[in-house]
């Protein structure tokens, strides 16, 4: 019982750095869409999905940080 309050209510949610190829991946060296990639992201970061992809869209416009489940670049 001493981890109930870390389970989470929905059990497809994910955990920050880790790679949960069930919820969705794009494959490597190709650039995914926001759509595309929305499938992964809401469940990674929630309600920020939007603000980070715009975020990323201004500071790395090159996709310098990427992986195969990171937020996409705006094209």
């Amino acid at each position: 019982m001493a981890m109930t309050p870390f389970v989470s209510k929905n059990p497809r949610e994910a955990f920050l750095n880790y790679r949960d190829v069930d919820i969705g991946i794009t494959t490597p060296g190709y650039n995914a869409t926001f759509e595309e990639a929305k499938v992964y992201g809401e469940k990674y970061f929630k309600g920020n999905y939007l603000r980070l992809f715009q975020v990323k869209a201004r500071f790395d416009p090159t996709n310098f940080f990427r992986s195969q489940q990171g937020i996409p670049v705006l094209e």
